[in-house]
């Protein structure tokens, strides 16, 4: 112990408790700050190829995308002479009205 330090008899839990909580806190934001420097570092960057807008394919809508291979697949799926059950029905119904609701707000654009 440091001899002009006299020793402490009584110590306070809660400073203890919040030195430890305060020390930790300290190693979380080091620990944070060093990942993002290390992920922000030009060495690290991700390459991105640009597509000339010339060469690009046509965007297709996301929504649009879904609905086809869903009902697609329920085409496959469906069992000659069977009916499908209420909730393949339930969800080709649905994405055929997502569909044209999508469609009419194309359509008013």
């Amino acid at each position: 112990m440091d001899p002009e330090k006299p020793p402490r008899l009584f110590v306070n839990p809660f400073t203890i408790w919040t030195q430890l909580a305060l020390k930790a806190g300290e190693a979380m934001w080091a620990s944070a700050h060093a990942a993002a420097v290390r992920a922000h570092a030009p060495a690290n960057s991700p390459r991105v190829a640009v597509i000339p807008t010339a060469d690009a394919p046509a965007a297709k809508p996301a929504e649009a995308l879904v609905a086809s291979a869903h009902a697609a697949a329920l085409r496959k799926a469906k069992a000659p002479g069977r009916q499908a059950s209420k909730a393949a029905r339930f969800k080709a119904t649905r994405a055929k009205l997502r569909s044209k609701a999508n469609a009419k707000r194309r359509a008013k654009r």
